[in-house]
């Protein structure tokens, strides 16, 4: 029950010397401040990391094709693989399921037009899966079909910076958009926010992307291909993917040690020794903020502890006139309780405000809006009390220790 003598006799006792109350209380303040606001830079850096994932689909493997770096089976360094249509096919089969897929054909640069209004923009034939591989997120119309691919349609999905430069922010589905001298229709919008690259896209079906895009000589050259893992475990993906690489090398004759000429960067692998570097930091950080915290609480020891000794006369005269040993435990850990929870309260305010200041000035695609889990807020409040009557216990008990014979001969 609140009794407002008692608190008026604590904040008298605290205020008997301000100097060391106010240096006790912002060692406590500094170590919950320097929590919250290593706490919201940890999780700026996690949003950016997981914004580049959620670009793509975690659960994938990326296979792509490069140059040489050494020589094998009479093949000199610096050659370019080429990735056909017949080696995909192949690697499929090498599979024991293809839950999802795509090809990817990439041109970097290709004029497009609708009206008077005309720019470059880069273009990828793609297989209806890409749209759940690359994590596409469609705002009007549908997606590729399979029946595009299979009938080689000349359809296309366009991304934001194209609806903004030549549509100047008019719905194009159902208009056609010229592109290279062929017209397209538009049949579905689309907006990645994790990747301002892709908003610049065209997406065309593979097939038709192919049949007009592609010289005879490159025809069934493959750029890329996605493949989906599913709900299959992070080690199985492993497995499956050194052992899918060693295959394919060995299938396009390059060195088993040479790390350009084919390469499959697994997702799910990423993604998961992210979350593990992420775990390190968490721990870190409380780590540090405890530590901090232990520091201010043997502080609120201290000056509990001399504040016991500078009123042992008053606690004798107390415990003569008849203050059972409670109350007397009490009103310590009640002092102890107040420094911390005023302290940590004002360092908590300070960190929660100087990033709410600053997290809209902060924009970066691996650092993104640095704040606080509330949840967290509220598990450094529990650990200032529970840290505030563990501080008070010790004087306590010094306090309950005094006889008031003794007590009352202190000078």
């Amino acid at each position: 029950m609140f009794n407002r003598d008692t608190w008026l006799e604590i904040a008298n006792t605290v205020m008997t010397h301000p100097m060391r109350t106010f240096l006790t209380g912002l060692s406590i303040a500094l170590g919950v401040f320097i929590l919250v606001v290593m706490q919201g830079l940890g999780f700026g850096l996690q949003n950016g990391v997981k914004s580049q994932f959620a670009d793509d689909a975690v659960n994938s493997v990326w296979v792509n094709s490069g140059r040489t770096q050494l020589s094998y089976r009479g093949n000199k360094p610096n050659r370019h693989v080429k990735m056909r249509e017949n080696d995909v096919e192949a690697m499929f089969q090498q599979m024991d399921t293809v839950e999802l897929f795509s090809r990817r054909i990439r041109i970097w640069g290709l004029p497009m037009e609708y009206g008077d209004k005309q720019s470059n923009f880069p273009m990828r034939g793609v297989d209806p899966g890409h749209e759940e591989l690359e994590n596409t997120t469609l705002t009007g119309g549908r997606y590729i079909s399979q029946r595009d691919v299979d009938d080689e349609r000349k359809v296309a999905v366009v991304g934001n910076n194209i609806i903004e430069d030549l549509y100047e922010n008019a719905d194009p589905v159902g208009t056609y958009l010229m592109i290279q001298g062929v017209q397209f229709m538009v049949v579905g919008t689309f907006n990645d926010p994790a990747s301002r690259w892709e908003n610049k896209m065209a997406y065309l079906p593979y097939s038709t992307a192919q049949r007009i895009f592609r010289n005879k000589s490159s025809g069934d050259v493959v750029d890329q291909v996605i493949v989906g893992t599913g709900s299959m475990p992070i080690p199985e993906t492993t497995s499956m993917t050194a052992s899918l690489l060693s295959w394919f090398k060995d299938r396009k004759a390059v060195h088993p040690d040479d790390a350009r000429g084919i390469t499959m960067d697994n997702n799910n692998e990423e993604y998961e020794r992210f979350q593990n570097i992420f775990m390190g930091i968490e721990l870190f950080i409380w780590g540090i903020g405890l530590l901090t915290l232990l520091a201010g609480a043997v502080g609120v020891a201290n000056i509990l502890a001399i504040a016991v000794k500078e009123r042992t006369k008053e606690i004798g005269v107390r415990k003569a006139l008849g203050a059972s040993s409670a109350s007397v435990v009490a009103l310590v850990v009640q002092e102890s309780l107040a420094l911390m929870i005023v302290s940590g309260s004002a360092g908590l305010v300070v960190g929660v405000w100087l990033l709410e200041l600053v997290s809209p000035m902060v924009d970066h695609e691996y650092f993104k809006n640095p704040q606080v889990d509330y949840r967290i807020a509220l598990v450094a409040l529990a650990i200032l009390t529970v840290v505030g009557v563990l501080s008070g216990i010790g004087p306590a008990i010094r306090a309950v220790s005094i006889r008031p014979v003794e007590a009352l001969r202190d000078e």
